[in-house]
């Protein structure tokens, strides 16, 4: 803003400088009488003298974080990069928030989180979060939220963290807008993107689409020894691989805005990849005194892969006269289906272990949801809310493995399995906030049906119902504007999913492995304090915590028939204390440096199998920012992941990561957008990761390498000058409380890095 000197303007604008001098940020800055003399003394005196002042430059810009009862937001909007940014470029500057060199997303160094988009798992957007937020411009997000201290409506997911990205919501202009973007990376592999929003009366539509495709290029390596403590025996192995892979993605939103009160929305998406992959590998058996039991080479062949995902969504709200009461109805469909086919062929073998010479196996997986909920909200008595809910689901989940040989000594196994869970929830919530002080506790009850059965007869059918109380609270004080504490307790379940209850018994030469149809929901609790600072220059955050665990599941390792066998059981007890922290600091208008990390300590035992391990564990995050000039902004990021211990068994290694990017906008409002990224430019070209085993019925060391180092070139165009979004209700269906495979919510991947 450009003030030009007069005595009322002076006035005003040495009010601004003060209210944005301090480390507060006030909305309202009333001059003392003093204060308002000497302002009213100096612009006479300069009248008096006939004195021309200078033009008055205030520069100010609303914080970007806000600390919340339950969560932390960034205000995306109010950063000036949004204009040209892609949400998963926007997600590096986000508090706790991290993404690699590999676009691999975390939160809190954990990706034991989950992603929702306007209050609600999206399950293209969960199954791959890299590909569909960089399609999705950042000047159509409101703000990213980090829901930290999930609420009774969350806390049954059994997850760290919940990522929610917000998108616009205002509605008054028709017209049309979007993004349309390209890019390629050094391999030659292409990716394309588009984003249309439009508006026709009532009526509000956003589309988008993807698609990306990585080629056969660089070989993957692994290697790995394995020493079996009974017999003494070591199995060697290494081996390589080329796979590529077709995705795409995309989404349908729709709303109409009925009356004031009124609203609909409705939403379909899916997403969509087929992969191929070929490997070969070299297997030898040596005894305890390093003669040569067996070896061969194995070549697998996975033609035909895939994987499909189809979702839809209808939410209706009605809000009342009352100030922010809204009643909301919501249903969801999700279908995902999976096929996969593999083919081993042994060869080059001397004194082989099996009797045949090639395998194959076939596989289905099924997976169907319906979601039926009802939310209210009711503010009441000025500083009170109350939140309850009520929520029906039923999942039912079929999978069908063929398994064959080409000896008759081994014959072949066709495994059928079927499913069905149903989950009646109900919760309710208290918020209390006046001035300083803000507080909410909630209960929430489930009840949960699960059946299994095996059409093929090779087990008994079961089935067990479940009962599960889940209490949370939390309270915050307002220091000052800048500085706030709070205190929380949460209680999460997890529950397995078909990869972890599927008995089908998937075997090769040297291993063995196969889910367990009979385990049961897990439940863990978590304590931890935020101390948040938000200024203009420094904003960050501390965060001590402990969570505990009784009957978590966990993989079960040990040796039958000389091979490695792998399932799982309700047997793990689990503790973790760390530090989590995040520092942003603007060290010049046009610099500025952000920080992310924690360390913990994993403590992990099982009485029944007599094992116990620890180890801490760190991860860290940080990148820079840089304005250049000729309107050129570079970006410079590394950081580190992994360590500590991993379950029962092992020890996990660090990986380091690190890269840079440099982007330039043209045009007017900067609507073309040209950006060069380079990943992991220096050192070695490949990367490893090594992880160890070091007790239980065998011990050893697996690594993998990738060809980690890439550039790409990625052009994008903004269209348009619409400012309407499309609308949303302010509740909808979040099912995301599954853990081993598919679930409506999709999300990400277990880690031991943090508190599950």
């Amino acid at each position: 803003m450009v003030f030009h000197p007069t005595k009322q303007l002076a006035t005003l604008a040495v009010a601004l400088l003060a209210a944005t001098a301090g480390a507060q940020t006030t909305t309202n800055t009333t001059l003392s009488d003093k204060e308002q003399a000497a302002i009213d003394s100096a612009v006479n005196a300069a009248l008096e003298k006939n004195i021309e002042l200078k033009e008055i430059e205030v520069t100010a810009q609303r914080p970007l974080v806000k600390n919340e009862i339950d969560r932390l937001s960034y205000d995306i909007q109010a950063d000036a990069d949004s204009r040209t940014n892609s949400t998963l470029e926007m997600l590096k500057k986000v508090p706790l928030v991290s993404v690699d060199g590999q676009d691999e997303i975390r939160v809190k160094g954990s990706t034991n989180f989950k992603i929702y988009k306007n209050g609600h798992p999206d399950p293209s957007l969960s199954s791959n979060p890299k590909e569909v937020l960089k399609a999705i411009p950042a000047s159509m997000i409101k703000r990213i939220e980090v829901i930290t201290e999930p609420g009774a409506k969350y806390d049954a997911e059994g997850v760290s963290a919940i990522l929610n990205i917000v998108m616009m919501t205002n509605a008054d202009i028709n017209g049309i807008t979007g993004t349309i973007g390209a890019g390629v990376n050094h391999r030659g592999d292409p990716n394309a993107n588009a984003y249309v929003t439009s508006q026709v009366g009532r009526w509000v539509t956003s589309v988008n689409y993807g698609y990306h495709r990585q080629g056969r290029h660089d070989e993957q390596f692994s290697s790995s020894e394995t020493h079996y403590t009974e017999s003494g025996n070591t199995l060697h192995s290494e081996g390589s691989g080329l796979s590529s892979v077709n995705v795409h993605y995309g989404n349908i939103d729709s709303s109409v805005e009925i009356d004031s009160l009124n609203l609909l929305s409705l939403t379909f998406g899916g997403y969509f990849f087929n992969y191929k992959s070929d490997g070969t590998g070299r297997i030898a058996m040596t005894d305890a005194a390093g003669s040569p039991i067996y070896s061969y080479t194995q070549n697998t062949h996975s033609p035909g892969n895939s994987y499909h995902n189809f979702n839809g969504r209808a939410d209706y709200q009605h809000k009342t006269t009352r100030k922010d009461e809204a009643l909301t109805l919501s249903y969801m469909l999700s279908t995902t289906r999976s096929t996969s086919e593999l083919r081993n062929t042994i060869s080059a073998a001397q004194n082989p272990p099996v009797p045949y010479t090639v395998f194959g196996q076939n596989g289905r997986e099924n997976f169907w949801e319906h979601t039926f909920q009802f939310d209210w909200t009711r503010p009441f008595a000025q500083w009170h809310k109350m939140e309850t809910g009520v929520k029906y689901i039923y999942r039912s989940n079929t999978s069908h493995t063929v398994t064959d040989y080409d000896s008759e000594q081994v014959p072949s196994v066709d495994s059928r399995f079927k499913h069905l869970t149903q989950v009646a929830a109900a919760y309710l919530s208290y918020t209390y906030q006046r001035d300083k002080w803000s507080a909410r506790a909630g209960l929430r009850y489930e009840w949960s049906h699960l059946r299994a059965s095996y059409s093929d007869g090779s087990q008994e059918g079961f089935h067990r119902s479940l009962n599960d109380w889940v209490p949370s609270a939390s309270m915050s004080y307002q220091f000052n504007m800048a500085n706030s504490l709070k205190m929380a307790f949460a209680t999460r379940i997890h529950r397995p999913g078909i990869s972890y209850l599927n008995p089908a018994v998937v075997e090769n030469p040297t291993t063995i492995s196969y889910g367990n149809a009979r385990l049961s929901s897990a439940r863990s609790y978590s304590v931890s304090a935020t101390f948040m600072h938000i200024g203009p220059k420094f904003t960050f955050n501390v965060v001590p915590g402990f969570s505990v665990s009784n009957n978590e599941i966990a993989a079960v390792q040990f040796v039958q028939d000389g091979k490695r066998v792998s399932t799982y059981a309700n047997t793990l007890t689990e503790r973790w204390v760390g530090l989590s922290g995040f520092l942003q600091w603007m060290v010049h208008p046009k610099t500025s440096i952000m920080v992310n990390g924690n360390v913990g300590y994993d403590y992990y035992r099982s009485r029944e199998l007599n094992l116990k391990n620890s180890g801490w564990n760190s991860f860290f995050f940080t990148q820079i920012t840089q304005q250049l000039p000729w309107k050129l902004r570079l970006t410079a990021n590394v950081g580190k992941w992994g360590g500590g211990a991993s379950g029962l068994y092992g020890k996990n290694g660090n990986n380091w990561f690190h890269g840079l990017g440099l982007q330039r906008s043209f045009l007017k409002d900067d609507r073309l957008t040209v950006r060069i990224n380079a990943n992991q430019p220096f050192g070695k070209k490949y990367t490893a990761f090594t992880s160890r085993t070091i007790q239980g019925d065998f011990t050893g060391w697996d690594r993998n390498e990738w060809a980690a180092r890439s550039f790409s070139l990625s052009v994008s165009y903004r269209f348009g000058s619409l400012n309407t979004r499309v609308k949303k209700t302010d509740k909808t269906i979040e099912n995301s409380d599954v853990v081993g495979g598919s679930t409506a919510g999709g999300g990400q991947a277990q880690n031991s890095s943090g508190p599950n």
